[in-house]
Protein backbone atom coordinates (compact mmCIF):
# COMPACT_ATOMS: atom_id res chain seq x y z
CA UNK A 1 0.00 0.00 0.00
CA UNK A 2 2.73 2.32 0.64
CA UNK A 3 4.40 4.56 -2.10
CA UNK A 4 7.26 7.37 -2.44
CA UNK A 5 4.95 10.20 -4.01
CA UNK A 6 6.61 13.70 -5.22
CA UNK A 7 5.76 16.49 -3.33
CA UNK A 8 6.85 19.92 -5.18
CA UNK A 9 4.47 22.41 -6.34
CA UNK A 10 2.55 21.98 -8.94
CA UNK A 11 1.22 24.09 -11.85
CA UNK A 12 -1.86 25.33 -13.71
CA UNK A 13 -4.92 22.79 -12.06
CA UNK A 14 -3.20 22.66 -8.55
CA UNK A 15 -3.01 26.72 -8.21
CA UNK A 16 -6.42 27.03 -7.46
CA UNK A 17 -6.27 25.15 -4.16
CA UNK A 18 -2.84 26.95 -3.31
CA UNK A 19 -1.55 23.70 -0.99
CA UNK A 20 -1.68 21.31 -3.30
CA UNK A 21 1.20 19.22 -5.04
CA UNK A 22 2.04 17.10 -7.59
CA UNK A 23 1.58 13.95 -4.96
CA UNK A 24 -2.45 14.26 -5.73
CA UNK A 25 -1.26 13.73 -9.46
CA UNK A 26 0.07 10.30 -8.27
CA UNK A 27 -2.31 9.04 -6.07
CA UNK A 28 -4.53 9.68 -9.21
CA UNK A 29 -3.07 7.73 -11.32
CA UNK A 30 -1.89 4.98 -8.82
CA UNK A 31 -5.65 4.79 -8.21
CA UNK A 32 -7.04 5.25 -11.84
CA UNK A 33 -4.40 4.15 -13.74
CA UNK A 34 -3.25 7.45 -15.80
CA UNK A 35 -3.29 11.45 -15.08
CA UNK A 36 -6.79 12.97 -14.92
CA UNK A 37 -6.81 16.41 -14.73
CA UNK A 38 -8.99 18.19 -12.38
CA UNK A 39 -10.82 21.06 -10.73
CA UNK A 40 -10.50 21.75 -7.14
CA UNK A 41 -13.32 21.88 -5.26
CA UNK A 42 -13.53 24.26 -1.76
CA UNK A 43 -14.49 22.24 1.74
CA UNK A 44 -15.84 23.90 4.91
CA UNK A 45 -12.86 25.00 6.89
CA UNK A 46 -13.33 22.30 9.05
CA UNK A 47 -12.33 19.85 6.30
CA UNK A 48 -10.26 21.73 4.29
CA UNK A 49 -7.64 21.31 7.48
CA UNK A 50 -7.39 17.91 6.64
CA UNK A 51 -8.67 16.96 3.10
CA UNK A 52 -8.93 18.35 -0.21
CA UNK A 53 -11.67 17.93 -2.96
CA UNK A 54 -11.11 17.65 -7.15
CA UNK A 55 -13.96 17.17 -9.84
CA UNK A 56 -12.35 15.13 -12.14
CA UNK A 57 -12.39 15.66 -16.02
CA UNK A 58 -13.08 12.23 -17.50
CA UNK A 59 -16.30 10.68 -17.96
CA UNK A 60 -15.05 7.18 -17.23
CA UNK A 61 -13.79 7.84 -13.84
CA UNK A 62 -15.80 9.04 -10.08
CA UNK A 63 -17.25 12.65 -11.05
CA UNK A 64 -15.69 13.63 -8.01
CA UNK A 65 -13.17 12.77 -5.57
CA UNK A 66 -12.05 13.32 -1.43
CA UNK A 67 -8.45 13.23 -0.44
CA UNK A 68 -8.11 12.66 2.99
CA UNK A 69 -4.59 12.97 4.98
CA UNK A 70 -4.30 11.37 7.91
CA UNK A 71 -1.08 12.81 10.06
CA UNK A 72 0.77 9.83 11.83
CA UNK A 73 -0.76 10.47 15.32
CA UNK A 74 -3.83 9.75 13.25
CA UNK A 75 -3.26 6.84 10.62
CA UNK A 76 -4.71 4.33 12.54
CA UNK A 77 -7.95 6.14 12.81
CA UNK A 78 -6.94 6.27 8.74
CA UNK A 79 -7.14 2.69 8.27
CA UNK A 80 -10.21 2.02 10.74
CA UNK A 81 -11.93 4.32 8.32
CA UNK A 82 -10.31 2.44 5.35
CA UNK A 83 -11.04 -1.03 6.69
CA UNK A 84 -15.07 -0.17 7.27
CA UNK A 85 -15.69 1.31 4.25
CA UNK A 86 -14.34 -1.57 2.21
CA UNK A 87 -16.56 -3.96 4.17
CA UNK A 88 -19.44 -2.09 4.41
CA UNK A 89 -19.28 -1.41 0.57
CA UNK A 90 -19.04 -4.46 -0.11
CA UNK A 91 -22.65 -5.15 1.26
CA UNK A 92 -23.75 -2.15 -0.73
CA UNK A 93 -23.99 0.11 2.38
CA UNK A 94 -24.28 3.56 1.62
CA UNK A 95 -20.29 4.62 2.45
CA UNK A 96 -18.42 6.07 -0.10
CA UNK A 97 -16.07 4.49 -2.06
CA UNK A 98 -12.69 3.72 -1.57
CA UNK A 99 -10.25 4.12 -4.88
CA UNK A 100 -6.68 4.37 -2.58
CA UNK A 101 -5.44 4.01 0.74
CA UNK A 102 -1.40 4.70 0.54
CA UNK A 103 1.64 6.24 2.52
CA UNK A 104 3.37 9.39 1.47
CA UNK A 105 7.45 9.49 1.93
CA UNK A 106 7.53 13.40 2.21
CA UNK A 107 4.39 14.22 4.63
CA UNK A 108 4.65 10.62 6.40
CA UNK A 109 1.02 10.99 6.12
CA UNK A 110 -1.63 8.02 5.75
CA UNK A 111 -3.49 8.76 2.14
CA UNK A 112 -7.22 7.99 1.28
CA UNK A 113 -9.14 8.50 -1.74
CA UNK A 114 -12.62 7.90 -1.64
CA UNK A 115 -15.73 9.28 -3.59
CA UNK A 116 -16.97 12.90 -2.70
CA UNK A 117 -20.31 11.50 -1.62
CA UNK A 118 -23.68 13.71 -2.91
CA UNK A 119 -26.08 15.34 -0.84
CA UNK A 120 -26.47 18.29 2.21
CA UNK A 121 -25.61 18.09 5.46
CA UNK A 122 -26.88 20.21 8.56
CA UNK A 123 -24.89 22.99 7.88
CA UNK A 124 -25.55 24.65 11.13
CA UNK A 125 -29.37 24.10 11.11
CA UNK A 126 -29.64 20.79 13.12
CA UNK A 127 -33.41 20.77 14.24
CA UNK A 128 -34.77 21.57 10.65
CA UNK A 129 -32.75 19.05 9.29
CA UNK A 130 -33.70 16.62 11.78
CA UNK A 131 -37.06 17.07 10.98
CA UNK A 132 -36.73 16.28 7.43
CA UNK A 133 -34.23 13.16 7.62
CA UNK A 134 -34.35 11.73 11.76
CA UNK A 135 -36.24 8.45 10.41
CA UNK A 136 -34.06 7.71 8.09
CA UNK A 137 -31.29 8.44 9.96
CA UNK A 138 -32.45 5.78 12.90
CA UNK A 139 -33.66 3.69 10.18
CA UNK A 140 -30.00 3.62 8.50
CA UNK A 141 -28.42 2.55 11.87
CA UNK A 142 -30.62 0.03 12.61
CA UNK A 143 -29.72 -1.22 8.80
CA UNK A 144 -26.21 -0.88 9.70
CA UNK A 145 -26.65 -3.36 13.31
CA UNK A 146 -28.79 -5.60 11.13
CA UNK A 147 -25.95 -6.78 7.97
CA UNK A 148 -25.10 -10.12 7.95
CA UNK A 149 -21.66 -10.55 8.09
CA UNK A 150 -19.80 -13.83 6.70
CA UNK A 151 -17.38 -12.37 8.86
CA UNK A 152 -16.47 -9.14 10.55
CA UNK A 153 -14.04 -6.92 9.44
CA UNK A 154 -10.84 -6.59 11.07
CA UNK A 155 -11.84 -3.69 12.95
CA UNK A 156 -10.80 -2.82 16.78
CA UNK A 157 -13.05 -4.60 19.52
CA UNK A 158 -14.72 -2.36 21.98
CA UNK A 159 -16.00 -4.33 25.10
CA UNK A 160 -17.87 -2.21 27.79
CA UNK A 161 -15.66 -2.95 30.18
CA UNK A 162 -13.23 -1.59 28.51
CA UNK A 163 -15.08 1.74 27.53
CA UNK A 164 -15.79 2.05 31.44
CA UNK A 165 -12.15 1.35 32.30
CA UNK A 166 -10.80 4.64 29.94
CA UNK A 167 -14.17 6.86 31.11
CA UNK A 168 -13.12 6.11 35.32
CA UNK A 169 -9.46 6.63 34.23
CA UNK A 170 -10.06 9.98 32.65
CA UNK A 171 -12.66 10.92 35.42
CA UNK A 172 -9.76 10.97 37.98
CA UNK A 173 -7.29 12.27 35.91
CA UNK A 174 -9.76 15.50 35.24
CA UNK A 175 -11.61 15.21 38.49
CA UNK A 176 -14.70 16.52 37.46
CA UNK A 177 -17.29 15.40 40.43
CA UNK A 178 -19.98 15.66 37.92
CA UNK A 179 -18.06 12.78 35.86
CA UNK A 180 -17.45 10.68 38.82
CA UNK A 181 -21.54 11.28 39.57
CA UNK A 182 -22.64 9.56 36.38
CA UNK A 183 -19.84 6.41 36.74
CA UNK A 184 -21.33 5.94 40.42
CA UNK A 185 -24.65 5.32 38.71
CA UNK A 186 -22.98 2.95 35.60
CA UNK A 187 -20.59 0.81 37.45
CA UNK A 188 -23.02 -1.35 39.75
CA UNK A 189 -25.41 -1.59 36.62
CA UNK A 190 -22.76 -2.71 33.89
CA UNK A 191 -22.57 -6.28 36.15
CA UNK A 192 -26.54 -6.82 35.34
CA UNK A 193 -26.64 -5.39 31.60
CA UNK A 194 -25.39 -8.05 29.38
CA UNK A 195 -23.63 -7.57 26.11
CA UNK A 196 -25.50 -8.21 23.05
CA UNK A 197 -23.48 -9.84 20.15
CA UNK A 198 -20.88 -7.82 18.67
CA UNK A 199 -21.31 -6.37 15.23
CA UNK A 200 -19.90 -3.47 13.34
CA UNK A 201 -20.74 -0.05 15.14
CA UNK A 202 -19.89 3.47 13.51
CA UNK A 203 -18.49 5.12 16.90
CA UNK A 204 -19.90 8.83 16.05
CA UNK A 205 -22.98 8.32 14.30
CA UNK A 206 -24.52 11.93 14.38
CA UNK A 207 -25.80 14.34 12.57
CA UNK A 208 -22.59 15.84 11.16
CA UNK A 209 -21.35 12.18 9.70
CA UNK A 210 -24.71 11.89 7.40
CA UNK A 211 -25.62 13.72 4.16
CA UNK A 212 -29.33 13.54 2.68
CA UNK A 213 -30.95 13.98 -0.36
CA UNK A 214 -34.40 15.02 0.54
CA UNK A 215 -35.87 13.24 3.48
CA UNK A 216 -33.42 9.84 3.02
CA UNK A 217 -29.64 9.58 4.71
CA UNK A 218 -27.75 9.20 1.50
CA UNK A 219 -24.06 8.46 2.16
CA UNK A 220 -22.40 8.11 5.87
CA UNK A 221 -19.33 9.51 6.69
CA UNK A 222 -16.81 9.72 9.21
CA UNK A 223 -15.78 5.96 10.14
CA UNK A 224 -12.33 6.75 11.89
CA UNK A 225 -13.93 5.25 14.93
CA UNK A 226 -15.27 2.34 13.86
CA UNK A 227 -15.29 -0.79 15.83
CA UNK A 228 -16.56 -4.40 17.04
CA UNK A 229 -19.05 -3.33 19.69
CA UNK A 230 -22.51 -3.78 21.24
CA UNK A 231 -24.65 -1.93 18.71
CA UNK A 232 -26.10 -0.15 21.58
CA UNK A 233 -22.76 1.90 22.25
CA UNK A 234 -23.90 3.38 19.25
CA UNK A 235 -27.66 4.14 19.91
CA UNK A 236 -26.54 5.60 23.41
CA UNK A 237 -24.27 7.86 21.67
CA UNK A 238 -26.22 8.82 18.94
CA UNK A 239 -29.32 9.45 21.47
CA UNK A 240 -26.83 11.77 23.50
CA UNK A 241 -25.54 13.29 20.89
CA UNK A 242 -29.09 14.73 19.46
CA UNK A 243 -29.95 15.65 23.73
CA UNK A 244 -27.53 18.42 23.37
CA UNK A 245 -30.27 20.01 20.87
CA UNK A 246 -32.77 19.23 23.37
CA UNK A 247 -34.58 16.02 24.36
CA UNK A 248 -37.35 15.51 21.89
CA UNK A 249 -34.47 15.08 19.16
CA UNK A 250 -33.27 11.60 21.55
CA UNK A 251 -36.74 10.73 22.02
CA UNK A 252 -37.93 10.95 18.70
CA UNK A 253 -34.66 9.08 17.29
CA UNK A 254 -35.10 6.39 19.80
CA UNK A 255 -38.66 5.80 18.70
CA UNK A 256 -37.67 5.34 15.04
CA UNK A 257 -34.78 3.01 15.64
CA UNK A 258 -37.20 0.59 17.96
CA UNK A 259 -39.69 0.84 15.37
CA UNK A 260 -36.91 -0.39 12.93
CA UNK A 261 -34.66 -2.56 15.28
CA UNK A 262 -36.88 -3.60 18.11
CA UNK A 263 -36.78 -2.39 21.79
CA UNK A 264 -33.64 -1.96 23.40
CA UNK A 265 -32.36 -3.54 26.25
CA UNK A 266 -31.03 -1.34 29.20
CA UNK A 267 -31.68 1.35 26.91
CA UNK A 268 -30.68 4.30 29.57
CA UNK A 269 -27.70 2.14 30.86
CA UNK A 270 -26.63 3.15 27.27
CA UNK A 271 -27.95 6.32 26.89
CA UNK A 272 -26.13 7.33 29.89
CA UNK A 273 -22.98 6.01 29.00
CA UNK A 274 -23.34 7.96 25.52
CA UNK A 275 -23.33 11.17 27.31
CA UNK A 276 -20.97 10.43 29.58
CA UNK A 277 -17.93 9.59 26.93
CA UNK A 278 -19.73 13.17 25.13
CA UNK A 279 -19.14 15.10 28.71
CA UNK A 280 -15.41 13.57 29.16
CA UNK A 281 -14.40 14.42 25.78
CA UNK A 282 -15.50 17.88 26.42
CA UNK A 283 -14.06 18.10 29.88
CA UNK A 284 -10.81 16.33 28.26
CA UNK A 285 -10.64 19.48 25.32
CA UNK A 286 -11.15 22.43 28.32
CA UNK A 287 -8.42 20.99 30.06
CA UNK A 288 -6.07 20.89 27.05
CA UNK A 289 -7.24 24.66 26.26
CA UNK A 290 -4.57 27.35 26.50
CA UNK A 291 -5.49 28.73 29.80
CA UNK A 292 -6.52 32.16 28.24
CA UNK A 293 -8.78 30.68 26.09
CA UNK A 294 -10.88 28.77 28.20
CA UNK A 295 -13.18 30.88 29.53
CA UNK A 296 -14.56 31.48 25.89
CA UNK A 297 -14.55 27.70 25.51
CA UNK A 298 -16.53 27.27 28.37
CA UNK A 299 -19.08 29.74 27.70
CA UNK A 300 -19.57 27.74 24.39
CA UNK A 301 -19.63 24.51 25.74
CA UNK A 302 -21.71 25.50 28.55
CA UNK A 303 -25.03 24.84 26.85
CA UNK A 304 -24.09 21.59 25.68
CA UNK A 305 -23.25 20.62 29.15
CA UNK A 306 -26.31 21.45 30.56
CA UNK A 307 -28.50 19.37 28.37
CA UNK A 308 -26.16 16.58 28.56
CA UNK A 309 -26.56 16.62 32.57
CA UNK A 310 -30.72 16.95 31.55
CA UNK A 311 -30.83 14.14 29.49
CA UNK A 312 -28.53 12.34 32.09
CA UNK A 313 -31.37 13.05 34.74
CA UNK A 314 -34.36 12.47 32.45
CA UNK A 315 -32.58 8.55 31.63
CA UNK A 316 -31.61 8.21 34.78
CA UNK A 317 -34.88 9.23 36.66
CA UNK A 318 -36.61 6.88 34.15
CA UNK A 319 -35.29 3.56 34.87
CA UNK A 320 -34.63 3.71 38.71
Amino acid sequence: MSEHLLSQQPPGDYAARGDATPEIASVLRLAFGRSVPVTAIPLPLGQASHSLAFALDDPALPPRVLLRRYPPLHQPRGLCAFTAQQALRALNFCVPDVYYLGWSYHSRFLLMLTEHADGRGAEGQPHPFFMRVGVSFAQRLAHLHGLRWGELPDLPVKPRGFLLDGLNEAAETLGNPELRGILDWLEPRAAHVPELPHTVTHGDYTLHNVLAEGTQIAAILGWESAAIADPRLDVGYSSAALATYGLPLADQFVEAYEAAAGRIADRAFWETLGALRLMTRIAQTLAQAHPADVEDRVAQVWPVWENLLLFVENRTRASA
